[in-house]
């Protein structure tokens, strides 16, 4: 009961920190797959203590991470990579089997390297969950800033709500369809898996069937599960970051309405004008200030998404082909799940992209337009330095060769078309 009650707090209950709310959801997705401590803090147990539903003389075991080894294990030498790999080697060189077995193989990577990320990530984002609280604490009280910031972190979190309720019902249709063809058709059906041999057994005889379908029945569970923790840090991250952007987007245009005020003002008389003047450098220097923060806090989210996006840009444009060519000769049902787990995530990488390039660009936008011409000489410094500083925007990238945007989807979409088109 207190692991229950422990997780339902976990997952349920929205802190007054946002921060701790978005670290608690994300935990409590990936303890399933066996990751206890995402962020590298043990905060599980710590909260736990605190909450006083265990003590600390409550044993640390979990059957999660042995139960996560074994599946994966097992999926990857009977259902996954090796196993499709034995196959490629038997159907090579049949067209349509071998683009079944390199589908396969490549959707498969995708998941496995997704939670390779996770347990491998854990003191990198607890610098970053750091940051994030730091350039959380240092926004005024009560600012516009401030209620912007709260505004995107909370709709964030109703964005991973919808992540998770769509993981959820996406896997789980995939999953009920094969039973459902196979209590009530002629024929027996698995999830994901080509050809007619199965790398180590024949896969529709019985006891191999049954086997079989329940190791990638657990298999697509658990990469369900940790995908779906891997999509909400992902969505968290970029929301923090965009609530930077905003931030001082919105300090920029109070900027505007207060020189404009005094522009405007019928009465303008030196104590106003000192009064004005002193605001703005208070905000000026914030927001340079806050900048410089939003780089160096940028540059810690690129670096960690680097690698990770580079490798899966790569097995996602191998899904999407082998997708293609497998639409004719493989099930209806295998056809779209590995055409979303080749879409969805190349679609939520650029969307996020984008979304940074936009509010990167406003923010270029409201700085110009935040009266400078209104302003002393050093004041206009300060613009002109947060223009030439804005005029790069921040952006994520695949291993430093495609910048995650909307353009990027459109030249991969297109790419993929043309080599569907050169092999038919």
């Amino acid at each position: 009961m207190n692991v229950i009650e422990l997780y339902r707090s976990r997952l349920f209950k929205q802190s007054k920190n946002p921060i701790e709310s978005a670290k608690r959801m994300v935990s409590a997705v990936q303890v399933f797959v066996g990751i206890r401590d995402v962020f590298g803090d043990n905060e599980l147990i710590s909260y736990a203590v605190k909450c006083g539903l265990m003590n600390m003389s409550f044993p640390e075991w979990s059957p999660f991470p042995l139960l996560a080894v074994v599946t994966f294990a097992g999926s990857f030498v009977y259902t996954g990579q090796f196993s499709q790999s034995i196959y490629l080697v038997q159907v090579f060189p049949d067209k349509a089997r071998t683009f079944q077995a390199l589908n396969c193989i490549s959707a498969t990577c995708i998941p496995f390297s997704k939670y390779i990320f996770m347990w491998s990530s854990r003191y990198r984002l607890k610098a970053i969950m750091e940051m994030s609280q730091e350039g959380l604490s240092v926004l005024p009280e009560e600012s516009s800033g401030r209620n912007r910031m709260l505004q995107t972190l909370n709709t964030a979190r109703g964005i991973s709500w919808l992540v998770i309720l769509n993981q959820a019902a996406i896997h789980i249709i995939y999953l009920v369809i094969p039973i459902v063809f196979t209590i009530f058709g002629s024929e027996r059906y698995l999830p994901t898996t080509p050809g007619e041999s199965f790398g180590l057994s024949p896969k529709y005889e019985t006891p191999f069937y049954e086997a079989t379908f329940v190791i990638t029945c657990l298999a697509t569970a658990f990469s369900a599960i940790n995908q779906t923790g891997y999509i909400v840090l992902f969505v968290t991250l970029i929301a923090h970051e965009l609530g930077h952007f905003y931030v001082i987007t919105e300090t920029f245009n109070d900027i505007f309405g207060i020189l404009t005020k005094r522009k405007n003002s019928e009465e303008s008389n030196e104590e106003l004008l000192i009064y004005t003047s002193k605001l703005v450098d208070e905000k000026l220097a914030f927001c340079v200030r806050h900048h410089q923060f939003l780089i160096r806090y940028h540059g810690k989210i690129r670096q960690l998404y680097k690698a990770i996006f580079g490798a899966q840009f790569l097995m996602m444009i191998i899904v999407l082909v082998t997708t293609l060519q497998t639409m004719n000769s493989w099930g209806f049902s295998n056809t779209i799940l590995t055409g979303v787990t080749g879409v969805m995530p190349l679609t939520i990488y650029c969307f996020g992209g984008e979304l940074m390039i936009s509010a990167a660009t406003n923010m270029s936008k409201a700085v110009y337009s935040c009266g400078w011409e209104l302003m002393n000489v050093r004041q206009a410094r300060a613009v002109c330095l947060m223009l030439c500083l804005s005029q790069r925007p921040l952006h994520l990238s695949a291993a430093g060769f495609a910048t995650m945007n909307r353009e990027t989807f459109a030249n991969v979409v297109q790419a993929v078309y043309k080599i569907y088109a050169v092999f038919n």
